[in-house]
């Protein structure tokens, strides 16, 4: 296990937290929706309250796929393949050091070495954004761009949008 000093009161302090990680690492990857980002952090995570976020710095539930070499751990998840059938699966995650190397990592698995999430590069819309990466595979839920959009408007996210 990697040692994490995480711990966020409340959803707004995660926020504020995550936030300029994002805008850190998103130009560099030509990515423009910052607010549905951090919304996918929210939601994905718990605002950095799940085990996956406080013990392995994982705030976007990245599973391993067949590019990762790094540490990993095999948890419990939910997955819907089919709408409103729920399915629960051993998948290995990704582990990272910090917070830093784990919003860091989500750009890396969309945009290092596979081209599958290309769709992205330059949307400026927070929803088109989550529809497009969920029509790219990456979220089982059959409600995942409503309930982060969701996410995005009860924070007022579109104001970290550059």
């Amino acid at each position: 296990m990697v040692p994490s000093t995480n711990s966020y009161s409340n959803t707004k302090e995660f926020i504020d937290c995550i936030a300029p990680l994002v805008a850190k690492y998103a130009p560099g990857y030509n990515v423009k929706a910052y607010s549905a980002i951090i919304a996918q952090a929210i939601l994905e995570s718990a605002s950095g309250a799940s085990s996956l976020a406080k013990k392995y710095n994982n705030f976007f539930g990245l599973k391993c796929g067949t590019l990762w070499t790094g540490k990993s751990v095999n948890l419990l998840t939910g997955e819907e393949y089919t709408p409103g059938t729920y399915t629960t699966i051993a998948a290995d995650f990704r582990v990272f050091d910090n917070m830093d190397e784990g919003v860091k990592g989500y750009f890396e698995f969309l945009f290092k070495n596979r081209t599958r999430y290309n769709n992205l590069i330059g949307e400026t819309d927070p929803y088109r954004y989550l529809q497009k990466i969920k029509d790219d595979g990456y979220a089982t839920s059959s409600k995942y761009v409503e309930n982060t959009y969701n996410v995005i408007k009860s924070y007022n996210l579109f104001r970290f949008d550059p």
